[in-house]
């Protein structure tokens, strides 16, 4: 079974492979996540945890579609990602520019740590649409993550 941990950094998930661009951890794939090194419907799941507000937002559909690829029929992906709409609201609420401006922005302490985009529940049901996830039922959770809101999307190819 290969489970993949997108955008892992140097500690992907126990049991999935990580892949990210900037890992320097041994056993992790250097790759973007936009171009995997892996044939079409090989992976059994995908697992993309605060990783994806961290590519521009014209790459997110041909990420994605990328996952499409990967996935084998029936596989399943796990998006987690910022909710926007919180992290505005917690912007104005507080005005400053300590960590409440990263949780828009990203710390920015690395190549690898600025966000570049952001979701909502809308935003992102278009996106995989978009990319091919098509009449696939989408589950959205809101969990407390990360010290903020965050959404959760879960689908099956």
């Amino acid at each position: 079974m290969l489970r993949l941990d997108v955008g892992s950094g140097d500690n992907p998930k126990p049991g999935y492979t990580g892949v990210d661009l900037y890992a320097e951890a041994p056993g992790v794939v250097k790759a973007p996540m936009n171009q995997l090194p892996y044939e079409e419907e090989t992976v059994d799941e995908i697992f993309c945890s605060h990783a994806l507000e961290r590519i521009g937002k014209y790459e997110v559909i041909p990420t994605l579609a990328e996952f499409w690829r990967v996935l084998k029929w029936d596989g399943r992906l796990t998006i987690e990602v910022p909710d926007l709409e919180w992290v505005c609201r917690n912007w104005l609420k507080y005005r400053s520019a300590d960590w409440h401006m990263d949780a828009i922005f990203g710390d920015q302490s690395t190549p690898g740590q600025y966000h570049k985009t952001g979701f909502t529940k809308q935003i992102m049901y278009q996106y995989l649409a978009a990319a091919g996830f098509v009449h696939r039922a989408v589950d959205c959770a809101t969990i407390w993550s990360h010290e903020q809101d965050c959404l959760v999307f879960t689908l099956t190819k």
